[in-house]
């Protein structure tokens, strides 16, 4: 799902709001940022594909680089951006656009219903990347539960 098809969805499914377009993406770069930083980047995944060249032209200046990172991915985030989050999780999306445009209604009725509703399926999200990828290894721990040896 793109972007684009996120803000259509959107704006079929609430007429009478009227928020601009730049708006909803800005919104929505956040999310996949929130994605990524909360979600994706705690687990080994092969959600990016750095085998891949990008070729861009600066002036007249060629600029090779890996494409295909997550990092590329928020940096040319725009309208035609295909979004990280798959079926039946997608509807995120929409419900996060909801959630922040609820909150500027001053309307805690409405923003509490878009607010569940975002955290619900956030929530099912991050359950299902967590059972069919691997937490990363941790460095170091905070606390050390462990038992100390007897003395």
């Amino acid at each position: 799902m793109t972007a684009a098809e996120v803000i259509a969805q959107f704006n079929n499914e609430n007429p009478n709001i009227q928020i601009d377009d730049s708006q909803k993406v800005e919104w929505l770069k956040k999310l996949e940022s929130m994605v990524i930083e909360n979600v994706i980047s705690t687990h080994e995944h092969d959600l990016e594909d750095e085998t891949n060249i990008g070729i861009s032209v600066s002036g007249s200046t060629l600029i090779v680089k890996p494409a295909g990172t997550l990092a590329d991915h928020i940096d040319s985030f725009d309208m035609d951006t295909e979004l990280l989050v798959p079926a039946p999780y997608d509807d995120m999306y929409v419900f996060y656009i909801d959630q922040r445009s609820k909150y500027g209604t001053k309307d805690t009725k409405l923003y509490n219903i878009a607010s569940t509703q975002f955290n619900n399926i956030y929530l099912a999200y991050q359950q299902y990347f967590n059972r069919n990828y691997k937490p990363k290894e941790t460095k170091g721990m905070l606390f050390n539960h462990s038992r100390s040896e007897e003395r």
